[in-house]
C-alpha cells in the first residue's frame, strides 16, 4: 500500500478547516506517558495535534508523507518535522515516550505501523490513535 497524497494540494484549506483538540486531552496523554521527553506525532496533517503535544512534552517528531503538509507547519521551538510515511519514520529505536496518531491511521498499513511504532516506543512508552466518529447525514438532506 503506497502513499497516496490527497493534501498536499489544498493544505492551506485543509488546515483552516480542521477542528483541534482540548487541551486536557494533551494533558491526559502526557500524564500517561513513563516521561515527557519525546513524542510521535504520526501523519501530522495541519498540525494541530502537534503543537498541543509540544505544550508537554520537551520534544515532538513530527512526520507527515505530504511533503506540502511539512512546509505549511507552524514552526515551534521543540518541534521537528520531516516528510517520512507512518511506515518508516526513521526514529531511534526506544526514543519515543508518546506516539499519537489523530484521524489518520485509516491511510496507514496497519500492521506495518503498529510494528514500527512498538519499536520507537521506549520502556513502558505509549500509544494513542484517535479518530472523529462516524458521520450520518439525514438521507433528505444528501
Amino acid at each position: 500500500m503506497g502513499f497516496k497524497d490527497h493534501f498536499s494540494g489544498h493544505a492551506p484549506a485543509y488546515a483552516a478547516a480542521r477542528p483541534g483538540y482540548p487541551d486536557e486531552l494533551f494533558a491526559w496523554l502526557a500524564g500517561k506517558a513513563p516521561a515527557r521527553r519525546r513524542a510521535w506525532e504520526c501523519a501530522k496533517g495541519n498540525g494541530q495535534a502537534t503543537v498541543a503535544l509540544a505544550g508537554h512534552f520537551a520534544q515532538v517528531a513530527a512526520t507527515d508523507a505530504s511533503a506540502e503538509q511539512i512546509a505549511n507547519a507552524a514552526s515551534r521551538p521543540g518541534i521537528e518535522y520531516r516528510v517520512a510515511p507512518a511506515e518508516s519514520p526513521g526514529l531511534e529505536a526506544g526514543s519515543i515516550d508518546r506516539v499519537t496518531v489523530a484521524q489518520a491511521v485509516h491511510w496507514f498499513d496497519r500492521p506495518r505501523f503498529y510494528a514500527t511504532a512498538a519499536d520507537a516506543l521506549c520502556a513502558g512508552g505509549v500509544a494513542a490513535v484517535w479518530g472523529y466518529g462516524l458521520f450520518e447525514i439525514d438521507p433528505g438532506l444528501d
